[in-house]
């Protein structure tokens, strides 16, 4: 099963280890979403992280840092891609709509579809389509672009796999356990 991560939204300790570790042990991607940081919040991230992990980790804010990293890039809803500054980088985009997925997953090289479940970290935000139509959603091409997002748990990752993604993200189910690094062998071990 293929595994991206998001990034907790505010400081977490030793986060540069945390995230080379996530990619050793089997981790596809990791998402920096650090809306509140600031550009030299950021890049001091990526210093402590060498230099040979960053084609696998993708900025979600301060797109400018990747003339200086080899990183990729991602895109909230409804913001438009900057194709200058992604010269050959992964390119990836947030979607929140079913009708959406045909028309903007032409411009990425994959997104993430979100909530499919209940969210872990935001209460009262969880889908708002029937699982029925996500399930026909996912039955054309696009789905091979598609990772679930939102809730991810290891009791219902194979759920959003038998939906046709092509993988899942994890955010809560990682930041809000004790040790990440123990939720996610948990999570590959049990969701495999």
């Amino acid at each position: 099963m293929r595994v991206i991560a998001v990034s907790p939204e505010s400081k977490y300790a030793n986060e540069a280890d945390v995230i080379v570790r996530l990619l050793q042990a089997g981790l596809m991607r990791y998402h920096v979403r650090k809306p509140s940081w600031t550009l030299a919040d950021c890049a001091e991230l990526l210093d402590a992280v060498p230099a040979e992990w960053h084609a696998r980790i993708s900025l979600h804010q301060h797109h400018v840092l990747a003339e200086s990293y080899a990183v990729g890039l991602h895109y909230k809803d409804g913001m438009a891609v900057d194709h200058a500054l992604l010269g050959g980088r992964i390119c990836s985009r947030s979607l929140h709509r079913l009708d959406e997925l045909e028309t903007l997953l032409k411009q990425v090289d994959y997104a993430f579809l979100s909530p499919v479940f209940q969210s872990i970290t935001k209460h009262a935000y969880g889908p708002s389509w029937m699982e029925a139509d996500l399930a026909a959603a996912l039955s054309g091409a696009c789905a091979a672009k598609l990772y679930a997002l939102g809730g991810i748990t290891a009791a219902n990752a194979a759920r959003a796999m038998a939906y046709g993604f092509e993988g899942v993200v994890v955010h809560g189910s990682l930041w809000q356990a004790a040790d990440p690094l123990e939720a996610f062998a948990h999570f590959r071990k049990e969701a495999a």
